[in-house]
Parts: structure tokens; C-alpha cells; sequence
């Protein structure tokens, strides 16, 4: 081969690898072993890379159909919880059962609650207090107690008695009688005498105290109702001819 002729040769070949490509692909050309393949698409990636796990929907999150909660947890192997994937999860939908109490187990006892001298007070019971009016039979009561550190005297009797039964006050046959606590001071506004009157004392003044202890009202000796209006003993304060009572 003449040199000119091999100079020609060596640039066709040269121009034939710049429009097509490396010389291997030019020699699948010029033997006929050009391969082609389909054109891939990114379910057949997916699938190459392993990444359809989501229910084998390669869709997933791309607007076609999407799997559930539990199809995922499923494809992941997380429905460990005997097999139920929403186990642990609250139900919006589940119905609750109601909290009841029963008023009979509680820490409240109806007996020590009740201070109406129309619940007779005995000693097994927690309502007993001091200055309480107390109804037995045809006769009234009252508990002992104190103003200040002294024990009232029935008018006409003696200080009252431990024992209710012993501290009885009179009744009228028919009608409504107010019982009083009237204590009596010195000029240095110490207690001197207590006493239970059956009428109103007169007005308080720096030497005199009054505070209602109760009611009754009966009928033809009978006793219709009464109310206590002290539930304790009683301190005293006094300024002068005003006075300050509060219970111990």
C-alpha cells in the first residue's frame, strides 16, 4: 500500500471513531453485534435496587394506589403484636366503660355529718357536740360545754352535768321558746358567771354577753321541732360592750 493511500485509510478510520464512539462499539458496527434494550422504567429500577418493599407497589406515594398502615408493617414484618399491626394505638371509635362509685364504700359516714338535733345524737355516734339541744321524748336536753374555760349553770340550778340527761330545760305546753347563753364580766372584761336563760337577755354592754344557743316549739306539751344553733364551745373576746364569740 502506497503511503498516500494508508494516510487516506487512517483518516477515514479516525472520522468514523469521532461520530460513533469508541472502537468497540465501532466494531460491533461493522460485525453486525449492535445490542438495543428496552427502555427502563422506575418500577423496573425499583425493582433492580430492591426498593418495592412498600406491599410490592412500586406507586407508593406517587398518587397511584397507596398501601395502608398495616399492608407497610406487614411488607416490614412489624405486625409483631399478635399479628394485629394497630395493637397499642387508641381507637377513637372504642367504646368506654363508666367510671362508677359506689357512695356506700366511700370514706364518708352519713352519721357524722349530720348536726340537726332531729338526728339524736348518742355516744357511739360522731355528730354529738358540745352546747347540743337534744330531744327525749316529751323532754329537751342540752350537752355541756363552755364559754371561755366556764361551764353555764341552768337558771336556778347547777353547772351542767357530763351526762346530758341530767341537763333538762323547761318547755312551754304550746308555743316557741328561744334559749340563751348570757355571760356576765367584770370592768376588766373577765368572765365572772354564765347562765342559760329561757328569754332574751338585754342588750350587750361591757359588762354583759349574750349568744342564742337553740329553740324549741311544741304543742300541747308535745315537741314539735328544735334547733341547735351552737356546734360547740365558745370563746370569748371582748372590746368595751362588743363581744366576739367563735367556737373551740
Amino acid at each position: 500500500m502506497s503511503d498516500q493511500t494508508k494516510r487516506d485509510s487512517d483518516r477515514a478510520a479516525s472520522r468514523t471513531y469521532k461520530s460513533g464512539g469508541t472502537k468497540d462499539v465501532q466494531d460491533k458496527i461493522s460485525t453486525g453485534r449492535i445490542e438495543t434494550s428496552k427502555p427502563s422504567t422506575m418500577a423496573t429500577r425499583e425493582a433492580a435496587a430492591g426498593l418495592n418493599l412498600a406491599g410490592n407497589d412500586p406507586m407508593s406515594g406517587r398518587g397511584g394506589k397507596t398501601p395502608t398502615m398495616a399492608e407497610r408493617e406487614a411488607a416490614a414484618g412489624l405486625n409483631l403484636a399478635g399479628n394485629d399491626t394497630m395493637s397499642g394505638r387508641y381507637d377513637m371509635g372504642a367504646p368506654r366503660e363508666p367510671r362508677t362509685v359506689n357512695a356506700t364504700e366511700g370514706n364518708i359516714e352519713s352519721e357524722f355529718d349530720d348536726f340537726s338535733p332531729e338526728n339524736p345524737a348518742t355516744p357511739a355516734q360522731g355528730n354529738i357536740h358540745a352546747f347540743q339541744l337534744v330531744s327525749g321524748g316529751d323532754a329537751l336536753y342540752v350537752r355541756q360545754g363552755t364559754v371561755g374555760s366556764t361551764i353555764p349553770t341552768i337558771t336556778g340550778g347547777s353547772e351542767l352535768a357530763a351526762e346530758y340527761t341530767d341537763n333538762e330545760l323547761s318547755i312551754p305546753g304550746t308555743g316557741t321558746r328561744e334559749y340563751w347563753i348570757k355571760v356576765t364580766l367584770n370592768a376588766s372584761s373577765v368572765i365572772t358567771a354564765v347562765t342559760i336563760e329561757t328569754s332574751e337577755p338585754s342588750a350587750d354592754s361591757a359588762t354583759q354577753a349574750k349568744l342564742l344557743l337553740g329553740s324549741v316549739e311544741t304543742n300541747s306539751g308535745d315537741i314539735v321541732a328544735f334547733n341547735s344553733n351552737l356546734s360547740g364551745s365558745q370563746s370569748l373576746a371582748s372590746c368595751g360592750s362588743t363581744h366576739y364569740f367563735g367556737v373551740v
